[in-house]
């Protein structure tokens, strides 16, 4: 798009509003072009999105951090682009944005990998879903593509149910970079034509498929850039047999985010359980519950806040090589009367929103308490 401005353009400069990721290719090519550029973003943008942009426009780049949301930071952006004449480089519903971000699936035939049964592409305004399924669709016309979105900001979703682009109310921004409230116009015609269905993610799902990325292939994704693997994740057994393509798209994630998304992953894990146990507050039946019920798993976290005089509410987080070990667990504390709950992927135990009374703590002490990963550690 910033390639074929006027010289007239040129001078005057551009704008443009982003969630990150647009925002270094506008800084890119504001430096390689010699075209100044005012990159309008929302104050909850990562400060490693920050510092790229900077890293790659030097000092043809100025950031204005503004609003809570995208769609704040474009409103101030077309504001600017009005009273200052500057071009308005669009992140995703532009034409020629859609051509350069298709461009991917370029790549990907020229890699000789494919042909592909089915491609899965993340959505956020749509613009490089947009591109990479002309592209795909030119080369291999029966490919299947499937549009995937977070569950809390599906307005491409939202958008095909409604036989146009419709606001959202608001937006769950985890998966930050495709956080938009309304999807773009261009990009709502050309997948209305492309797409075989859209699905929708969670954020524990995208959670976990940035875990297999990191196990697999060493690869640390940001979260909007793993929605496509959350959702090939899901399919699994639909899938089993056919070539699968998915686009891997964006790595720009604050370090203090991935530390939250291994703990949330660590208490949500498929061969995990979290198990909050009742038990009498007095001594001693902390260790009974130990040795009778937990025997042979590993307590990979542990989690109590006094809440009553009379009894506790401990949470465990167990993992077990076995998964009938952890099926076992439950049973184990029905027998022995111990009533429970599984809190498995709980929002609470995946921050450590520990519950506590304060009424009832005389002189409170807070302990973390480390011990090896293994089983029997926290009952030795």
């Amino acid at each position: 798009r910033m390639a074929v401005l006027t010289p007239e353009e040129k001078a005057v400069g551009v704008v443009t509003a982003s969630a990150g990721n647009h925002a270094q290719g506008v800084a890119l090519a504001a430096r390689a072009l010699g075209i100044q550029a005012r990159i309008y973003m929302p104050r909850s943008t990562p400060r490693v999105k920050q510092n790229a942009v900077r890293l790659h426009g030097s000092d043809r780049v100025e950031i204005i951090l503004t609003g809570d949301s995208y769609d704040e930071a474009v409103a101030a952006a077309l504001d600017d682009a009005s009273t200052s004449g500057a071009t308005y480089v669009h992140a995703y519903d532009d034409v020629q944005v859609m051509a350069g971000q298709g461009t991917l699936a370029d790549e990907v035939v020229l890699s000789g990998h494919g042909p592909f049964d089915a491609a899965y592409l993340q959505i956020g305004g749509g613009g490089m879903a947009a591109g990479v399924s002309e592209w795909l669709k030119t080369y291999w016309p029966d490919i299947e593509i499937v549009g995937v979105e977070g569950v809390g900001q599906a307005s491409m979703k939202a958008a095909l149910e409604a036989g146009k682009p419709v606001q959202l109310d608001q937006v769950d921004i985890f998966c930050d970079g495709t956080a938009v409230r309304k999807a773009g116009a261009n990009t709502f015609e050309i997948l209305s034509s492309t797409l075989s269905r859209i699905e929708t993610v969670t954020n524990a799902e995208v959670s976990r498929a940035i875990r297999t990325l990191w196990e697999g292939l060493r690869c640390v994704s940001e979260p909007s850039g793993a929605l496509g693997l959350a959702a090939v994740m899901k399919n699994r057994d639909q899938l089993a047999g056919k070539r699968v393509l998915v686009v891997v798209s964006g790595a720009n994630i604050d370090f203090l985010q991935i530390g939250l998304i291994a703990q949330s992953e660590g208490s949500s894990q498929s061969a995990s359980r979290t198990l909050r146990v009742r038990i009498p507050e007095r001594p001693g039946t902390m260790l009974e519950l130990l040795d009778t019920c937990f025997e042979g798993v590993n307590i990979a976290d542990f989690q109590y806040g006094k809440t009553h005089e009379n009894e506790a509410w401990p949470a465990f987080t167990i993992t077990a090589e076995d998964a009938a070990v952890l099926d076992a667990v439950p049973e184990k504390l029905q027998a022995r009367g111990f009533e429970w709950e599984d809190l498995t992927g709980a929002v609470d135990i995946a921050f450590r929103a520990i519950p506590l009374h304060g009424d009832l703590l005389t002189s409170p002490v807070f302990l973390r308490l480390d011990f090896y990963e293994r089983p029997g550690a926290l009952h030795d």
